[in-house]
């Protein structure tokens, strides 16, 4: 294939050069390296090393820059403090061990899912150990009672509300799928925790006492736009039309983010098919596929599309070191609009176009969408078609930056998670392979291209690529097998809306945005309108390509 010369250079080049971090950092080599992911990442690297001292880890504890449960138990794992590790197996334990435990442990490890998951008559023994603990103390004392939902219902709210967003999934089917009156329900939506219990009843078709429920709810301020645009959706599977538009005009006017203000516009023109809403988008600065749309419909160009050709290669700043890029933020932070031009005119070369479209993207106060194809001699072989959705792909993981880490420690342009870059590595046997290598982004396109070729061999369209590279090809299959892209009202766009893992849904929706764009720019004009209507197949096996 293409990439096999480029596996055979990179053969050498593994061999012979001695990669940063192809050993695990010594603590003399964190000392001066600024606090931020990258350098979270490398602690945790020399964590997950069986020489690693119990010393050395309390050495590190104080240098992580984010700490998360994850970082947290691996500390407690390491280090000699048996507090912390006393923390992190009590919060680790099953309700039924959990239990068996001291009261301390209990206290640490209970949750109101675990307790939900209990039987009412352990409650009553549960109660007096949590006693100090008032918000579960209450919680358990409601669920304990022999009608739970009325009891809720006629309580205080903001207690039905915890409980209920608290619950598993099942406890919440068993107990709270009733009809709500008007007026407790209102009740509800004066509280911000009804955020969660919306999204959460809308997206879960075996509730539908309470999304009935929820059609003529009066929101309060404190229902966001995200919630707001969900009740929206649940007022069209009940066909109620104007109070759908109503949720959108709410959700419209309640969003602080442009891209949800775009939806909410859409959505009002889908459901009235007002050419007006279409006018409305046109003022958006946001190219997303509800702004593309509007302009493929009305024939309206972008006019805030940037795209920059750089030449050159940066004199003293190395793209590839996952320490240089913060230490640039960290200063652009506290800089003005003109110190931040003034910043990014010193990146103004082809090697760091990334950095240079990323700091004016900020300056112009993401006015301007700046869509830059970097490095492209890496992937100027490739069709049309596979450069468009690497790119795609790129600006949505990483704006193009190298040597950027994530807090879930992907790595690199490509953002690939260590475990998928070492399969990677090892089925292609790049011997000497070290993570390092995925801040280089000839590695990054390579080891992208190979990825997408597995991922294009068992799916059609670019935004089931994109639900897999972000969520993984089994739950992208699992999501379109479960009756999703169907011809029916309001169809691709329901589906599209409807993902239960926002992450994957709202991924999917930009880089399938990016993929238009990148399209057009490369010189093949593609529809936006083509591609929503090709999600809808005729069968469930044309989603697939085996």
């Amino acid at each position: 294939m293409l990439y096999k010369f480029f596996l055979w250079v990179l053969f050498a080049f593994f061999a012979s050069v001695d990669l940063f971090g192809a050993t695990p950092p010594s603590l003399k080599f964190f000392e001066d390296k600024p606090r931020c992911l990258a350098k979270d990442f490398y602690i945790y690297t020399v964590l997950n090393e069986e020489s690693t001292t119990p010393q050395e880890a309390k050495a590190l504890f104080g240098m992580v820059h984010t700490m998360n449960i994850r970082f947290f138990h691996l500390f407690a794992k390491k280090m000699d403090n048996e507090d912390y590790k006393k923390i992190s197996k009590c919060m680790n334990l099953e309700i039924t061990p959990l239990l068996k435990e001291d009261d301390e442990c209990l206290n640490i490890g209970i949750t109101i899912a675990k307790a939900t998951s209990l039987p009412k008559g352990q409650l009553k023994s549960l109660m007096p150990r949590v006693k100090h603990n008032k918000e579960l103390s209450k919680v358990l004392e409601l669920m304990s009672r022999e009608n739970v939902y009325e009891s809720a219902l006629q309580g205080d709210a903001q207690l039905f509300l915890t409980l209920f967003n608290g619950s598993i999934t099942s406890y919440k089917e068993a107990i709270f799928n009733q009809f709500i009156p008007k007026v407790s329900i209102d009740t509800l939506a004066s509280h911000i925790k009804f955020n969660a219990f919306a999204s959460s009843v809308i997206q879960n078709d075996d509730m539908v006492n309470l999304q009935k429920s929820l059609l003529h709810v009066s929101p309060s301020s404190e229902v966001g736009a995200k919630a707001l645009f969900l009740l929206g959706l649940n007022a069209l599977k009940y066909d109620e039309k104007k109070q759908a538009i109503y949720f959108f005009e709410l959700s419209y006017e309640q969003a602080k983010k442009r891209d949800e203000k775009d939806r909410a516009l859409f959505w009002q023109y889908l459901v009235s098919q007002d050419n007006t809403y279409l006018k409305k988008m046109l003022e958006s600065f946001d190219v997303n596929i509800y702004t593309l749309y509007a302009h493929e419909k009305l024939s309206v160009p972008f006019d805030n599309i940037v795209s920059p050709v750089l030449e050159g290669e940066h004199p003293t700043f190395n793209v590839t070191d996952p320490f240089a890029w913060p230490k640039v933020m960290n200063k652009v932070y506290h800089m003005s609009q003109e110190e931040v031009e003034k910043e990014a005119e010193k990146f103004k070369y082809a090697n760091t176009l990334p950095h240079y479209s990323y700091l004016m993207e900020r300056v112009t106060r993401y006015q301007k969408n700046f869509y830059p194809i970097p490095y492209f001699e890496e992937i100027k072989d490739f069709s049309t078609h596979r450069q468009a959705l690497m790119l795609a792909i790129a600006r949505q993981e990483s704006r193009f930056l190298p040597s950027v880490v994530s807090t879930s420690y992907a790595l690199g342009m490509m953002q690939f998670m260590p475990f998928v870059a070492k399969d990677i590595a090892k089925k292609q046997k790049l011997e000497g392979f070290t993570l390092d290598a995925m801040f280089d982004p000839r590695v990054a396109y390579l080891f992208a291209n190979i990825h997408l070729d597995f991922l294009e061999k068992n799916l059609l369209h670019p935004l089931f690529i994109a639900y897999a590279y972000n969520g993984g090809i089994g739950f992208t299959k699992r999501h379109l097998l479960g009756g999703t892209f169907s011809k029916k009202a309001y169809e691709p766009f329901l589906s599209m809306e409807m993902m239960i893992n926002e992450e994957s849904r709202e991924y999917g929706k930009k880089v399938l945005a990016n993929y238009v764009v990148y399209m057009r720019l490369l010189g093949e004009e593609v529809s936006i309108n083509n591609l929503f209507e090709t999600l809808l197949t005729p069968s469930l096996s044309d989603h697939f390509r085996n």
